[in-house]
């Protein structure tokens, strides 16, 4: 059996029991607040982001993106600057 994401405490408490046996209520406790921490976990993944770029770009990485953004500007007779982290 697999808990549901959506399981009350008392669910989960009944679980592990009946996984693991007696367990003391400290752990059961602990093990509850490590299920909430782990529940709120997410994953970025950048594909939304990824999504809005053009078809070619799509899957290019951050930096084959910024080489593309260079060599169009400098075809365009401009020339980039590095300014930190950005380009102007």
């Amino acid at each position: 059996m697999i808990l549901p994401a959506d399981a009350s405490k008392e669910e989960f408490y009944a679980y592990v029991i009946e996984q693991r046996g007696a367990v003391p209520d400290n752990e059961l406790e602990d093990l509850w607040e490590w299920r909430q921490k782990l529940q709120g976990i997410r994953v970025v993944t950048g594909r939304g982001e990824r999504s809005q770029l053009p078809p070619e770009e799509q899957h290019m990485t951050l930096k084959e993106r910024e080489q593309k953004v260079i060599s169009d500007a400098r075809a365009q007779g401009k020339d980039p600057v590095p300014v930190g982290n950005r380009w102007v």
